[in-house]
């Protein structure tokens, strides 16, 4: 944790939207973040920069983890904080509950996007996703009411002016964020699609309905 990242203190079960949203907003206006998108190749310009953070649970707050950029080359991919993240304050046994990142060229997510979650180790010591919560130990975060506290991803996407902001869970449940209504509308069932030789990245998604 550090002093100008975002911390939420609620009692929620739920993720609260007044940590996500505006970590999303920030994600944007981080340098190479937006807007980074060559209109001759439609590729991204060697400055644009994907970034990724964790959104995590303290025994007495919600945190955003440091954000994490590509650490091979501008255009890379950031690898989210697998394992767990290092708070200052509580150390390093914290449930993670997401990841957020960005697409710099204005993109929509893709299908190995829908595949990351929580990391824990199993008694083989094997990191697996979970769908849940999840600090490294492999403790499980539960609400108030002992049930088990699901996981989300977040994608931040678009221009910087027009922004959009979308969140799934390991179900592939799509929901995209309303600036009017205040609240995450569904869009879709999304599930992954196998790599190809031409698209050894993974190919778009298939959506139900189709995302227009």
């Amino acid at each position: 944790m550090h002093d100008d990242i975002a911390t939420v203190f609620s009692d929620a079960s739920d993720i609260p939207d007044d940590l996500v949203v505006p970590t999303l907003k920030a994600l944007m206006g981080l340098p190479g973040a937006s807007d980074a998108c060559d209109p001759n190749t439609g590729y991204p310009r060697p400055d644009a920069t994907e970034y990724c953070v964790a959104i995590y649970r303290t025994p007495e707050d919600w945190r955003v983890s440091w954000p994490i950029r590509g650490l091979t080359g501008e255009q890379s991919r950031c690898m989210p904080p697998f394992g767990g993240v290092e708070d200052e304050d509580f150390g390093r046994d914290l449930p993670v509950l997401g990841f957020a990142h960005n697409h710099p060229c204005g993109t929509p997510m893709s299908g190995p996007d829908l595949t990351i979650f929580p990391l824990v180790k199993s008694g083989e010591g094997v990191w697996m996703m979970v769908a849940y919560g999840a600090a490294p130990s492999g403790r499980l975060v539960r609400d108030s009411g002992g049930r088990l506290i699901p996981a989300w991803h977040w994608l931040a996407t678009g221009r910087r002016d027009t922004p959009r902001f979308y969140k799934w869970n390991p179900a592939g449940e799509l929901f995209m964020w309303s600036e009017d209504t205040k609240r995450w509308d569904f869009q879709a069932t999304c599930q992954p699609q196998p790599s190809s030789m031409l698209s050894p990245g993974g190919v778009s998604p298939k959506c139900i309905p189709a995302l227009k």
